[in-house]
């Protein structure tokens, strides 16, 4: 039921981020609900599956896009394993570090994403509003979104 469950849990997220984007977008900001998602699964699961959700979120992402194909999947899956490797050393489940993952992340995440564009696709996909705010919106998705997924791993199992 797991399984089932997580297949479910992500499909949610991507109709959550899709719905958002289109809907509550103010002056064409909105958080990215996925890198949330993919942040989150991260902290709660195990390796396997985190890493996991960051590729197949990724690739939702990626789907959504119309730039360079897999570029997502790449970067949220190599933020996958670098949440693993440093929720080791610290606790990501207080909210701070949360906020401070958030912001570090997105901005590693965007930079990331930017240089493989620019080597594969010469494209320059990232404007600067986006490099500016979404940073911000995206460390306060992030509790809420790890508060849901928390309640859902204890309540019904899911992660």
């Amino acid at each position: 039921m797991s399984f089932i469950g997580d297949i479910l849990l992500y499909l949610a997220s991507g109709a959550a981020y899709w719905w958002w984007t289109q809907n509550l977008a103010v002056f064409g900001l909105a958080p990215n609900l996925i890198f949330a998602a993919a942040l989150s699964a991260a902290i709660l699961a195990g390796p396997v599956k985190g890493v996991a959700w960051g590729f197949f979120l990724g690739l939702y992402a990626d789907m959504l896009g119309a730039n360079m194909f897999g570029g997502y999947a790449l970067t949220y899956t190599l933020m996958a394993y670098a949440v693993h490797t440093l929720k080791r050393h610290f606790d990501m489940d207080s909210l701070f570090s949360q906020l401070v993952a958030a912001l570090a992340l997105s901005w590693a995440c965007m930079f990331f994403y930017q240089g493989l564009s620019l080597a594969f696709s010469r494209l320059n996909p990232l404007g600067l509003k986006i490099f500016l705010a979404e940073p911000f919106l995206n460390a306060l998705a992030v509790p809420v979104v790890f508060q849901v997924f928390y309640w859902l791993k204890r309540r019904a199992g899911l992660l």
